[in-house]
């Protein structure tokens, strides 16, 4: 909507379609804060709607783009279904029906361009809603992470040694600090085992080698769980400089 347009839509036919499908005064002077054209006026709107309704109207304009020959044919089937997918990603988050991955944990913590570049890229796979296309990254960024981790402590690692095997060292260490409950401990070790699982996720399922990508599904469970133990830690390290 660069140029102020909306679709085909005149500002007769804009202001019945929204009044006749969403009981929408599309040119209250209250939509009017962004600029007048149809493109912020619409802007506008659906910043001011609940998520849900926004969604409505988000999936009701694809529906009305879907009749028009301009962008039916004229758009390269790739191109078209990368659209859809990212328009769709949205929609879903507004309903949320698929909220978005908490990154949050995701963080730059020796200040390099490599681990920025790294987490550059994690972040515009999951905007792009595929994260079965970042879990060579994710596991990366893991094995970076517990690295870390144990460098801080003055803990040595192999470079070739496998992120199980760098967890049970930061489990060891967190048991021997005494910083959280024996439940918790308990957690981290059964993350020990996932995290094995997760070499053999990387290795076969992940863009890091030739292989059949996991469903996205699966993959964004694995960003869910996995980002669960990375935000407890954390909270952990925060505390003692990690």
């Amino acid at each position: 909507m660069e140029g102020g347009y909306v679709l085909d839509f005149s500002n007769r036919t804009i202001e019945e379609h929204f009044e006749d499908e969403f009981g929408i005064e599309f040119y209250s002077y209250q939509y009017a804060a962004n600029g007048n054209s149809k493109a912020n006026r619409l802007r506008t709107i659906l910043a001011t709607l609940e998520g849900p309704k926004a969604a409505l109207v988000l999936k009701n304009l694809w529906d009305v783009r879907n009749t028009l020959p301009l962008y039916g044919n004229a758009a390269e089937p790739s191109q078209e279904d990368k659209l859809r997918k990212a328009y769709f990603s949205i929609v879903g988050q507004l309903e949320g029906a698929n909220p978005a991955i908490d990154l949050k944990a995701f963080e730059n913590f020796d200040d390099s361009d490599t681990l920025h570049a790294l987490l550059q890229s994690i972040e515009r796979d999951i905007r792009d809603d595929a994260p079965e296309a970042a879990i060579d990254r994710l596991h990366l960024f893991c094995v970076k992470r517990f690295r870390h981790l144990l460098e801080v402590r003055q803990i040595a690692s192999e470079k070739d040694e496998p992120l199980n095997s760098l967890v049970g060292k930061y489990k060891k260490a967190l048991e021997a600090e005494g910083v959280i409950s024996p439940m918790s401990l308990v957690f981290i070790r059964y993350s020990i085992a996932v995290f094995e699982k997760f070499n053999a996720i990387r290795n076969d399922r992940s863009l890091a080698h030739d292989n059949t990508l996991l469903d996205p599904r699966e993959a964004r469970f694995i960003f869910d769980a996995v980002g669960a133990v990375l935000r407890f830690i954390k909270g952990i390290d925060d505390d003692f400089g990690g």
